[in-house]
């Protein structure tokens, strides 16, 4: 092809490109968000909620929903338009918040932040309801099985129950049911306190347990049906039937579980646990049963495989 050949065809070429590139070139026009809301503010505060409300931003773009962003929790709520309203519940106790609005466009673009307000929640002051201890449900000569009626708080539900006994108190959590550790032949005051997050409390009243004497010295039968699978890594899923006793309810039998020949877990009334295995290949897991005099029945074993490295 000749040198000239080669200018022809080569200048239509650079004209097309001449035309297009300032256009190319050109920037893409910037698309704008919506304005911020403005004047926040408090309409109401209690002693765990607060109301907020917020000017609609003078703007012309379409909202699509209201964004607003709480500290220190770092939580975000959400508002539809027209609404400008937000009622913030379950607000912990002594603690001081914080609040922004923002406005989200049609294309999920949102506003700067409106301007900041803040609140401090007074700190909580009042226990929760006094628990109702209802009489044992069951007496042993190293137990007795206790029930109370449930405790609701105003400003949380974190309840959880002490179990006091002749001036010593142990933390049983948060269910209105236990079965509490005694010695045999002695007498015991016993009360429930009910404890909530702030560390407010009310005790309910008090009753008088006298234990028996630890004169039974038959076993309870042995955990019945003893079954064990893998359920992932290392973790094994036990159940087994209650054993029965010739004294004590199925509810106060005691059991304590094994694997290869090391403690693992110990609850009352229970049937049921997980078990970590400690070595690779084959586990022994064992359960036993005790009454409430401290009798031992005859351990349940099973070995299960362990297909992973543990």
């Amino acid at each position: 092809m000749s040198l000239r050949r080669v200018a022809r065809t080569a200048i239509p070429v650079l004209l097309a490109l001449a035309v297009i590139a300032p256009e190319a070139a050109a920037a893409p026009r910037a698309k704008t968000s919506s304005s911020a809301p403005t004047n926040l503010r408090i309409t109401a505060a209690t002693s765990s909620s607060v109301t907020l409300a917020w000017d609609a931003p003078k703007s012309d773009t379409a909202i699509m929903y209201y964004s607003i962003v709480e500290t220190p929790t770092w939580k975000v709520f959400s508002v539809k338009p027209p609404e400008t309203t937000f009622t913030r519940t379950r607000l912990s106790p002594n603690v001081p918040y914080s609040w922004v609005v923002r406005a989200v466009d049609m294309n999920g673009r949102p506003s700067a932040d409106s301007n900041t307000v803040t609140y401090r929640t007074p700190p909580d002051t009042t226990p929760p309801a006094a628990p109702t201890l209802s009489e044992p449900l069951y007496v042993g000569p190293k137990l007795v099985e206790l029930d109370w009626t449930d405790t609701v708080d105003d400003t949380s539900s974190g309840v959880t129950y002490l179990v006091n006994r002749n001036g010593s108190s142990t933390n049983y959590g948060n269910e209105s049911h236990a079965v509490v550790p005694l010695a045999p032949s002695t007498s015991y005051s016993i009360s429930i306190t009910a404890r909530d997050n702030a560390g407010n409390t009310a005790t309910s009243n008090t009753i008088s347990v006298t234990t028996p004497a630890a004169d039974n010295t038959s076993p309870p039968s042995a955990p019945a049906n003893f079954m064990g699978f893998e359920v992932s890594g290392c973790e094994g899923w036990m159940s087994w039937g209650a054993s029965t006793d010739d004294v004590d309810p199925p509810s106060v039998i005691r059991y304590e579980a094994y694997v290869n020949g090391i403690f693992d877990f110990s609850a009352f009334g229970y049937t049921s646990t997980m078990i970590y295995a400690t070595q690779n290949g084959t586990n022994t897991y064992t359960v036993v049963a005790f009454d409430s005099s401290g009798n031992r029945s005859q351990p349940s074993t099973v070995d299960i495989p362990n297909m992973w490295l543990c």
